[in-house]
C-alpha cells in the first residue's frame, strides 16, 4: 500500500470511528467512548501532519542507501516503523468501528489501546521532524552532520526530552513480526523487574529471584512497564547491564538449563588451515 492509500485509510477509519462511537455507544460506554472519540480525532490530526512529512522522505531517503542492491538506512527505517503503527492503529480502528456495538466489547481496554498507539505516533511525528531538520541542515547527500556545532548537542537534547516509554508498554514491538513480541515482552519484563532489585541484594541471584515474584505487576500494567524501562535505561550504569545480561552465564542458570533442555552435541569439527598474510 503506497503512502496516498495508507493515509487515505487512516483518515476514513477515523472518521468512521467517531461516527460509529459518537451515538448509541456513547451514551453506554460513557467516558470511555469520549476517550476513544479524542483519540481518533488526535490520531488524524497527526496523520495530516505526518503524510507530506512522510511523502518527502519517500521521495529522497533512496539517496543514502548503501548501494542500489541494499535499499536501507536510517531515513527509510523510521519511515517503516511509522507505516507499521499506522497499520496497527488501522486494525485497532477496525475492530472498534466493527465490534464497538457486541456486548462483549471492552470500551476502558480499546481506549486504553487507542492512547496509547496516539501517544506512539505522536512521538514518532516528533521523531520525523528532527531527522526532516537533520536532513535539511546536512550538506545535500551527506547522512551525518560534518561540523561539530549546536546541530548535534540540539538534536541530543530534543530526543532526551521526548517520551519513549510509550514505545515499551502496550506498543511494545509493534514494528516486529508478532512471533517476537512475546519474546520482546519477557525480555522487558525481567529487565525492569531486575531494575527495581538491583540495589536491594548483593548478588545477582538473589535480585533474580526477586525480579520472579514481582515481575507480575509489569505484566499487567504495560504502562508501568515502560515508565520503569525508560528510567532504567537513563539511569543504571554499565554495571548494571552486565549483571543482567551475564544472568544467563551464572552456574544456576546453567544447571537449570542442562536439566529442561537436552545437552548440545559436537556433531562435526570444521578445520580451517591457516594461511600467511600478504603484507603490501
Amino acid at each position: 500500500m503506497d503512502n496516498k492509500a495508507l493515509f487515505t485509510s487512516l483518515y476514513a477509519v477515523c472518521q468512521q470511528a467517531v461516527a460509529e462511537l459518537s451515538g448509541e455507544p456513547s451514551e453506554q460506554y460513557g467516558d470511555s467512548a469520549k476517550r476513544m472519540i479524542e483519540s481518533m480525532n488526535l490520531i488524524e490530526k497527526h496523520g495530516r501532519g505526518l503524510e507530506p512529512i512522510v511523502t518527502g522522505f519517500t521521495a529522497t531517503y533512496h539517496h543514502f542507501d548503501f548501494d542500489p542492491l541494499v535499499p536501507g538506512n536510517g531515513y527509510r527505517s523510521l519511515v517503516k516503523v511509522v507505516r507499521s503503527c499506522i497499520f496497527h492503529i488501522i486494525y485497532k480502528g477496525r475492530y472498534i468501528i466493527s465490534n464497538c456495538r457486541s456486548l462483549f466489547f471492552r470500551a476502558p481496554h480499546n481506549a486504553t489501546e487507542m492512547e496509547a498507539y496516539c501517544n506512539a505516533l505522536c512521538q514518532l511525528r516528533a521523531l520525523l521532524y528532527l531527522a526532516q531538520r537533520l536532513l535539511q541542515d546536512n550538506n545535500q547527500g551527506n547522512l551525518y552532520y560534518q561540523e561539530e556545532g549546536c546541530l548535534s548537542q540540539s538534536f541530543v537534547q530534543e530526543y532526551a526530552s521526548m517520551h519513549k516509554a510509550c514505545f515499551y508498554g502496550r506498543c511494545l514491538g509493534f514494528q516486529f513480526s508478532p512471533s517476537i513480541r512475546p519474546f520482546l515482552q519477557t525480555v522487558i519484563i525481567g529487565l525492569v523487574s531486575f531494575g527495581e532489585n538491583y540495589k536491594k541484594h548483593k548478588s545477582a541471584i538473589g535480585v533474580a529471584a526477586s525480579s520472579f515474584f514481582t515481575s507480575g505487576k509489569y505484566v499487567v500494567d504495560p504502562e508501568l512497564r515502560g515508565t520503569e524501562f525508560e528510567r532504567v535505561i537513563q539511569n543504571q550504569d554499565m554495571q548494571f547491564w552486565k549483571s543482567f545480561w551475564n544472568l544467563s552465564e551464572t552456574e544456576f542458570i546453567s544447571g537449570l538449563a542442562s536439566i529442561t533442555s537436552p545437552p548440545v552435541r559436537m556433531n562435526l569439527t570444521l578445520s580451517v588451515p591457516l594461511r600467511p598474510s600478504r603484507s603490501r
